[in-house]
């Protein structure tokens, strides 16, 4: 057959519709999938939408499933994982390390320890006070298996959110669901309730809602740390990659490097040991926080490709030092964005909340990390003046905004608050949470806000979700 324009968006279309869609979905009202040479994907009907397939996305799928939701998990990128996959962010700080999360790292461990073996003490909380970390494809490996356990779960990779759907609704908008671009044809997919896990806020922001981007002064919201003067800053950006041994005779060349290089299953950092120390561990392969650079807008494409280019010609000695002594290197393909949109919620968590310990009544998910506001000189004694505290379910309620929940690093927060909040193992207790509340939200035919909390938080606590001494 000849292949021309037409036959060949044909055959690719049905192809992609095939493997991604559940054949009842596009098949069972036998739908036209072209008009005339117009490619024509349907409209498709979910209870729950999940928009980011990360840290925070994964969970909320998971959570909204097994509540018996029937979900779609869409992510940008041709794989799940997020920040661990793509941006090599491997290593896990703070906690605690419950639920969801504690399985994905009790998984690593048992199926992908970097020594070959697992942790005789890893320890039923997932942790033994060593630095243990996992490739980015265990990650990957880890995260697909766990979706695949739910059937309710449909996974749709390489398609960016381009739009949300959005209607009036009183004196609030209402999120209808979004528009994805697959294989260049636009498709819409609706839902009672959309989770914005995107870790950029892309979702929340289409939709209209009220955004936080950058450093507030601290009598915004009556904080009693920050700044006198709002600086609109971010965090910087960071190029992680890996260095592994790939020749017998390899050295690696500690000297080239002053900070963030982790081996594994050690309790010290590579610069914390001395030298007979670090040789004698004798690893071969090492986790590097390599060159941070200042984006000044994180939502900008032009602006993130060139932070990623200043990290690499930045990092370009350290890289070749590493070749020249037997090593090669493993570079993530994105570079590691820690901080963007913010969006406001219901409630702010301050950095006096965190300091306080403050535990709201609607708690939906334990924290407990100290203050990391990387490119912020913050004296070490306000860092770790951070208690145990607990995440509000408001904050993840978009203000003026109906039919949408917030998952993982952008929920309603001040910068500071942010930078406690916004890792690994807190961002999958939020998002489990909110895969919770909108399963009973969607499955009972009600809004996010009306909701039974004390309903919520039984069921996270019966996920083990508030056991906030592990």
């Amino acid at each position: 057959m000849a292949i021309n324009r037409r036959n060949f968006i044909k055959g690719i279309g049905a192809g992609v519709a095939c493997s991604v869609l559940p054949s009842s979905v596009v098949f069972a009202e036998n739908r036209k999938l072209f008009s005339g040479d117009r490619l024509v994907f349907p409209r498709l009907r979910y209870d729950v939408i999940v928009v980011g397939a990360g840290p925070a996305g994964i969970p909320a799928a998971i959570a909204a499933a097994r509540s018996g939701a029937r979900v779609v998990l869409i992510e940008e990128d041709m794989a799940p994982g997020g920040a661990p996959v793509d941006m090599f962010v491997t290593f896990m700080c703070g906690g605690p390390r419950v639920g969801l999360f504690r399985r994905l790292v009790q998984d690593l461990n048992r199926s992908y320890p970097l020594g070959g073996r697992p942790s005789d003490t890893f320890g039923e909380a997932g942790g033994d006070g060593k630095n243990h970390w996992w490739m980015p494809s265990s990650f990957q490996q880890a995260y697909q298996r766990m979706i695949a356990e739910q059937k309710n779960i449909t996974l749709m990779c390489g398609a960016p959110v381009v739009d949300t759907l959005v209607e009036a609704s009183g004196n609030r908008n209402r999120v209808k669901g979004v528009r994805v671009m697959r294989n260049g044809v636009f498709q819409e997919i609706e839902a009672p309730v959309t989770i914005d896990a995107t870790g950029t806020g892309l979702v929340a922001a289409t939709a209209g809602c009220q955004v936080m981007y950058g450093s507030e002064a601290k009598s915004d919201f009556g904080e009693s740390y920050g700044l006198e003067v709002s600086d609109g800053k971010v965090q910087p950006c960071t190029q992680m990659y890996i260095s592994q041994r790939v020749r017998n005779d390899a050295r690696f060349p500690i000297d080239s490097f002053k900070s963030g290089v982790l081996e594994n299953d050690h309790r010290r950092w590579a610069q914390e040991q001395n030298r007979e120390e670090f040789y004698r561990n004798n690893t071969g392969i090492f986790l590097h926080w390599g060159v941070s650079v200042f984006c000044k807008d994180t939502t900008d494409p032009v602006q993130v490709a060139e932070a990623q280019a200043k990290a690499l010609a930045g990092q370009s000695k350290m890289m070749q030092d590493l070749q020249d002594a037997g090593f090669c290197v493993h570079l993530a393909p994105k570079i590691g964005i820690r901080e963007c949109r913010r969006i406001k919620g219901e409630t702010v968590v301050t950095v006096d909340d965190l300091f306080n310990g403050t535990q709201p009544d609607d708690k939906i998910a334990d924290a407990r990390y100290a203050i990391d506001a990387w490119g912020w000189n913050i004296p070490e004694e306000v860092k770790r003046k951070v208690k145990p505290y607990g995440i509000p379910y408001r904050a993840l309620v978009p203000l003026d905004t109906e039919g949408l929940l917030t998952a993982g690093r952008i929920i309603s927060g001040t910068r500071l608050a942010h930078s406690s909040y916004r890792v690994q193992p807190i961002c999958s207790s939020i998002g489990e949470a909110a895969g919770t509340a909108a399963a009973m939200a969607s499955l009972n035919k009600t809004s996010v806000r009306n909701i039974d909390v004390r309903k919520l938080q039984s069921e996270l606590e019966g996920y083990g979700l508030f056991d906030a001494s592990k």
